[in-house]
């Protein structure tokens, strides 16, 4: 979690933003047709009972008052949703666009550097587990190519002490290569690169490229 770090933007994912504000406006709505109902129906009701003109009369006035004055409260409140909902999906959004990316960029071959999220921002425990498991992949990948670089030697070493027209060890430098050509293929990512990364063709082709 790094305190001085902030997000230029509210709206970072359209989908699922857009769809948590829908719902909350959509369950919104239904508590205030709960509520409203609850308070106009009781008054229609008495309007059909009302014997006296003078309590018909009452009764109607109140009902014109507050219908006149009910469509700010559902403006009010439509606002109040909208606003809390936005913010509420930033901290959810804003911590997965940048998750997603790190996995696709890990299924590329490239280490990305550490996620750092905000004060208050949700899947904390999610990218602590994500930054971790970069870390323990990267630290693997320079063991085992510290590793390649000693077989990489004896190699070498015993070529050196075959007649050069033998053709032996044809095999182990090939070998040698393939396995220097699969090492290089892991980088660490440079945080300046703008250049999307596709996802792969697996289980990660499910990440949404949101950014």
């Amino acid at each position: 979690m790094d305190r001085n770090f902030s997000r230029r933007r509210y709206i970072v994912d359209w989908k699922l933003q857009g769809s948590l504000i829908a719902h909350g406006l959509l369950y919104g709505g239904l508590v205030l047709v709960a509520i409203i109902g609850g308070i106009f129906l009781p008054l229609v009701w008495n309007l059909g009972d009302a014997g006296r003109p003078a309590q018909f009369e009452e009764q109607s006035i109140v009902m014109l008052w507050m219908h006149e004055r009910v469509w700010y409260v559902l403006a009010i409140c439509a606002v109040i949703v909208v606003t809390s909902a936005i913010k509420f999906s930033h901290r959810i959004a804003g911590p997965l666009v940048r998750y997603k990316r790190n996995l696709r960029l890990l299924a590329a071959g490239k280490m990305p550097p550490p996620l750092r999220t905000r004060p208050g921002d949700y899947l904390q425990e999610e990218v602590a587990c994500l930054n971790a498991a970069v870390a323990g992949v990267a630290v693997r990948v320079d063991a085992i190519r510290k590793a390649q670089a000693g077989i990489q030697g004896e190699i070498l070493a015993v070529l050196a002490r075959l007649p050069a027209d033998s053709g032996a060890g044809e095999g182990l430098v090939e070998a040698a290569r393939e396995l220097d050509r699969c090492m290089r293929e892991f980088v660490h990512h440079d945080p300046g690169d703008a250049r999307q990364v596709e996802p792969a063709p697996s289980s990660l082709s499910l990440c949404a490229a949101t950014e």
